[in-house]
């Protein structure tokens, strides 16, 4: 047999596991090609395509494992009768197939079957990336390859070994061929796969931060990958012609290496060039000054030592230097980078310390197609704040700690106490505020939610200290995959109440067309404090603008229906409350239909077009429901900036778990999802190891 299907089943998987393991070692040495092709085949870069692109390498190590490999020893090897004799007669190999005395199990079958499915990838993914209209030409492709297998098993690798340690079978060659034609016709399929785009290639389009993200982990793999392939023969030549006495320091050497390419690569080639890394040129992104210009050689040079340059001089120094410190900044450094790109502006921090903006590389008229601003309003966008500070704080603590151990060691302790300090302190916290907030409002949803979340963290706490102390593995590993599911929900938690009270407590940007204060429950025609708040911050960010622009038409919307326990609609009682405080009955607006948040919004926007005023928001409401708020305008496409007026201390913990879980019910498909294979992966690891 030509393939090796007739291997032992945990090699057959070994086989497979090295396959995934060599092909996904391959993926960042091909990443920088792969990044231009895409680009200029497709006009962008889809996570669907590139998924498709990380099966091809890892099924092309696949041919290997399961065709040349294992290979033989030599030794064992029995030649004298010039091994294995090659099959050459077209479906001779038929005959040794028995499905009435060994079933669907037919050894001779399963081979069959076997030689066939191993090139209905071939087909699939070669028309499909490479070849999408020359179909003979891609079954050819395939009998060329299976031919180049089966001569290297009859030659012995080509002469390595002393005859052939396989079988030649020219029924293998047809198999093959067969499933590749299979694969051609099933190419067609893989359009389905979700997260592929096609753009034109000359079709400029507005950088986004994905884009820009390509590009600089392209130009980190292209410095990184030349300085290996500078750095490996090198470092042999070196050994074996005894430089530096005998004892080649290998991380030094590759330190300058590093520090030289990635001067070339990031300095030099931009320098020469317009400006543009490889990574950029990749991309179709072209750095710019204000103007549109090209950039200026000193803005090159200090966009270099702020950016990528800053990163390798670090990555240098740590190896020179042999102090991990150094690699610790570097990666706090690169993580810096891209949590600027990611969370603030695709020009990043090199971009702001130099002055330059980047624009996409096609377009004639730079200044119509800059990057865009990134758009703060997401928990995508919270959870990555929260890991880049913590991050960043980490490699801050284990660099001082690695540069000045007294030092650092010292803010480690005081981070771990604070640390410590906070968790033992979160139940009891919850308890009070619950226990607060039911004194003084009264018990209901929102008022027992501290007491129902304190329930929830302790609960699975005690069964696990239970099911240690009586030994019961079941009622461990139960408790053990329920607390990894409130983890992420907690992480969730951190992200949103940090990021979303930063949020809130922003000041209004540039100029609008209305300020909209959100409604909440009335008592008649008195509003109670938590609105009053909210309606004050409203009447002093009117004032604000209107200072800063005298004729502006700027106006004052109050937006809130009429529940079922309420005399009269909250944005009336709302205006009259603003009008008794000083604004104008001509800036004085109301919105009286809503029910909820997104109601509030869509019908302001609708109430405003009606007047033929702009719909330019800015929404006041609670600085717990800031967020949400945001979310929720984003979601239903309104230009709206959310600020938050200050809650009673008492009060904000139900309230902002409340909100938080509002948060999740947006997307609870996910977060489901999410939580189940959290559950499913830490059942099962506990199960391996307690059971």
């Amino acid at each position: 047999m030509g393939l090796a299907y007739d291997l032992p089943m945990s090699q057959f998987a070994t086989s497979g596991v090295l396959a995934a393991f060599l092909g996904l070692f391959l993926i960042p040495v091909l990443f920088v090609p792969y990044v231009a092709w895409t680009y200029r085949r497709h006009g962008t870069f889809g996570w669907g395509h590139m998924l498709i692109a990380v099966a091809t390498v890892v099924y092309g190590m696949a041919l290997w494992t399961y065709t040349i490999v294992p290979l033989p020893d030599a030794a064992t090897m029995d030649c004298s009768k010039g091994g294995p004799r090659p099959q050459l007669i077209p479906f001779g190999s038929l005959v040794d197939v028995d499905v009435l005395a060994n079933g669907l199990r037919d050894p001779a079958l399963i081979q069959l079957v076997a030689n066939i499915a191993l090139f209905i990838p071939f087909g699939m993914l070669v028309r499909y990336l490479v070849a999408p209209r020359r179909l003979v030409w891609v079954v050819v492709a395939a009998l060329g390859v299976s031919l180049f297998i089966e001569l290297t098993q009859l030659s012995g690798v080509w002469g390595i070994y002393p005859c052939a340690y396989r079988v030649f079978d020219v029924d293998d060659l047809i198999t093959n061929t067969a499933g590749a034609a299979l694969g051609v016709m099933a190419a067609p399929l893989l359009r389905f796969v979700p997260g592929q785009r096609e753009l034109p290639e000359d079709q400029p389009r507005v950088v986004t931060r994905g884009r820009r993200l390509v590009g600089m982990a392209a130009d980190l793999a292209s410095v990184q990958g030349s300085s290996l392939v500078v750095y490996v023969p090198l470092a042999v030549a070196a050994r074996d012609a005894g430089w530096f006495g005998g004892q080649v320091p290998y991380d030094q050497l590759l330190g300058w290496i590093t520090l030289v390419v990635s001067v070339i690569f990031l300095l030099v080639v931009p320098w020469v060039g317009r400006g543009a890394t490889l990574g950029q040129r990749f991309t179709f992104v072209r750095p710019v000054d204000t103007s549109g210009a090209r950039p200026r050689r000193r803005s090159i040079l200090l966009r270099w030592a702020t950016g990528s340059g800053g990163y390798f001089v670090m990555v240098a120094l740590g190896a020179i230097t042999g102090r991990h410190g150094f690699d610790l900044i570097a990666t706090g450094w690169l993580v810096a980078a891209a949590a600027v790109v990611v969370l603030r502006h695709p020009r990043g921090v090199s971009g702001y310390v130099s002055g330059q903006m980047v624009t996409d590389a096609r377009d004639k008229s730079p200044l119509h197609s800059r990057a865009s601003e990134v758009d703060p309003r997401s928990m995508g966008i919270a959870v990555v704040a929260l890991v880049a500070v913590g991050y960043l704080g980490f490699s801050a603590l284990a660099a001082l700690a690695a540069l000045a151990p007294a030092v650092g060691a010292g803010f480690v302790i005081a981070g771990a106490v604070v640390l410590f300090v906070a968790s033992m302190a979160l139940v009891p916290f919850l308890v009070g505020a619950g226990v607060r907030a039911v004194r003084r409002e009264g018990a209901g949803v929102i008022t027992l939610l501290p007491l129902v979340v304190a329930a929830a963290i302790v609960t699975p706490l005690v069964l696990l200290g239970v099911g240690i102390w009586t030994g019961v593995a079941s009622l461990v590993i139960a408790t053990l995959a329920v607390l990894a599911v409130l983890g992420y929900f907690g992480f969730l938690f951190i992200a949103f109440l940090a990021y979303g009270q930063w949020y809130a407590h922003r000041r209004p940007a540039g100029p609008v067309d209305a300020v909209v204060v959100l409604g909440s429950r009335v008592f008649g025609e008195r509003v109670p404090p938590l609105l009053a708040a909210r309606i004050d911050l409203g009447i002093e960010v009117l004032d604000e603008q209107m200072g800063a622009d005298p004729g502006s038409p700027i106006v004052l919307v109050c937006s809130g229906g009429q529940g079922p326990d309420e005399t009269m609609p909250e944005g009336e009682a709302m205006a009259r409350y603003a009008a008794a405080h000083g604004v104008a009955e001509d800036r004085l607006f109301r919105e009286t239909a809503s029910r909820d948040t997104r109601e509030n919004l869509t019908l302001t926007r609708r109430l405003l077009e009606g007047q033929g005023l702009g719909t330019r928001m800015v929404a006041v409401t609670n600085d717990f429901h800031a967020f949400r708020a945001s979310i929720i305008a984003r979601g239903s496409g309104i230009a709206a900036q959310v600020i938050g007026a200050p809650t009673a201390h008492y009060y904000f913990p139900a309230a902002v778990i409340r909100e938080f879980a509002g948060v999740l019910a947006l997307s609870p498909a996910v977060h489901a999802v999410v939580g189940l294979v959290l559950a499913l992966t830490v059942g099962a690891l506990g199960a391996l190891i307690l059971l």
